[in-house]
């Protein structure tokens, strides 16, 4: 399987996990400031913004790939986001969905603005 397809397949992974925890989607893939976020989400009233990192590799965690220069680049998103769609005074959080081939983790505010 290519990597693209590996990548799809963790996102769908991801999106049903955060669905069964209560999330409601509300998009996926979407370019926001040029940059691709993976799913922007509702919890309750907490906008979020989640970055999937899916790894076959045992020895680390899939979170440990995430730069901050991606974590840079996801808040400039939520801001654009954010303003783009009026949204002044929503809560945010950023969180990352761990995606193995055993489990699916969500790991919330795993990292702040």
């Amino acid at each position: 399987m290519n990597k693209r397809a590996s990548g799809l397949i963790a996102e769908q992974r991801a999106a049903e996990r955060l669905e069964g925890e209560g999330y409601r989607i509300i998009e996926r893939n979407v370019k926001v400031a040029g940059v691709e976020v993976d799913i922007i989400a509702a919890d309750g009233r907490t906008l979020v913004f989640a970055e999937v990192k899916s790894s076959t590799y045992y020895r680390t965690r899939p979170s440990d790939h995430l730069t901050e220069e991606q974590m840079r680049r996801y808040v400039r998103a939520a801001k654009a986001y954010i303003r783009d769609h009026s949204l002044y005074g929503v809560p945010v959080r950023f969180d990352v969905v761990e995606v193995t081939d055993e489990d699916v983790t969500v790991l919330k505010g795993a990292f702040d603005s």
